[in-house]
């Protein structure tokens, strides 16, 4: 059995946890992340608790089309006379899990991909960047549109189309990361001692690029969300009666003058969503990157 790398010293210990100290006060001294944090833990506490205190079904109708917000239906209801407080409340669920799902679809190959490229180099590093630039080619909603075109109009089929569409984000940043961190010398010491190539690059050289990787997760959550809606809402994502947001959206841009709460209250949802989003990795980024300093 080869030997093993030597684990961190008494002396280095209390210096790693004094920095992710450091990095979780820079994180709570900026206003905008905690409040995108507490924005995105109101709707994920919706996500799983919404199917379960949603007054209504959200696809069954409950009362006369294009109501008014009122004390029965606090939201109104939409074209079919169905509850849109219940809709959105179960369209987080939907929605949230489009994000999340779109994310990790296009961060595992992504990451693998930059990761395999930044350390390998040579041949194997010019093939998966000219790969990857091929992809960059093509801006991400017009890869999506072709991706739906040969699957079909689904909400599957949308989670793949997005997450296909940020795997060479992914890809870029891994391998610049990778490119930095593979010539430390605590990478070139578990070289020598006889790591094979595999495990240097997963527990030694990914897991000291994890940080850039994390805040463009949370910043891709709230664009594939945002890209799933608007996909959905021309129809080629979720089919009714689904309760997503963009879908939801698009009922009632036809009588938004007259019945103005069916495409209003989704798109705050949407909205509200995509700014925690941004807030959150904004403030992901400051607390992990010791050279910013936010303290707004």
């Amino acid at each position: 059995m080869s030997p093993q790398p030597p684990s961190l010293t008494d002396e280095e210990v209390p210096a790693v946890a004094s920095a992710r100290a450091r990095a979780v006060a820079r994180f709570l001294r900026n206003r905008g992340a905690v409040a995108g944090l507490v924005i995105m833990g109101f709707w994920c506490l919706v996500a799983l608790l919404g199917p379960l205190v949603a007054p209504y079904d959200p696809t069954d109708t409950v009362g006369r089309a294009r109501q008014p917000p009122s004390g029965a239906f606090w939201l109104g209801t939409d074209t079919l006379g169905r509850d849109v407080f219940s809709r959105v409340l179960v369209g987080s669920q939907v929605s949230l899990q489009l994000g999340l799902i779109s994310v990790g679809l296009g961060a595992v190959p992504g990451v693998l991909m930059g990761l395999i490229a930044g350390y390998l180099g040579g041949w194997v590093d010019a093939l998966i960047s000219r790969f990857v630039d091929a992809m960059l080619a093509f801006p991400s909603i017009l890869l999506a549109l072709v991706i739906i075109a040969a699957l079909g109009p689904s909400l599957p089929n949308v989670m793949i189309a997005v997450g296909i569409g940020t795997i060479p984000l992914y890809a870029r940043l891994t391998r610049g990361s990778v490119l930095g961190v593979k010539r430390l010398p605590y990478v070139e010491a578990a070289r020598v001692l006889g790591n094979p190539p595999g495990r240097i690059m997963l527990r030694h050289v990914l897991a000291n690029c994890y940080a850039p990787i994390v805040v463009l997760s949370t910043l891709q959550v709230g664009n594939a969300i945002l890209v799933g809606s608007g996909l959905s809402f021309l129809g080629l994502g979720a089919q009714p009666p689904t309760p997503e947001w963009g879908l939801m959206s698009a009922e009632g841009r036809d009588v938004l003058r007259r019945a103005w709460w069916i495409s209003t209250f989704p798109g705050i949802a949407i909205l509200s969503v995509v700014v925690a989003c941004n807030l959150l990795g904004d403030g992901l980024r400051s607390a992990l990157d010791p050279r910013m300093r936010v303290d707004g």
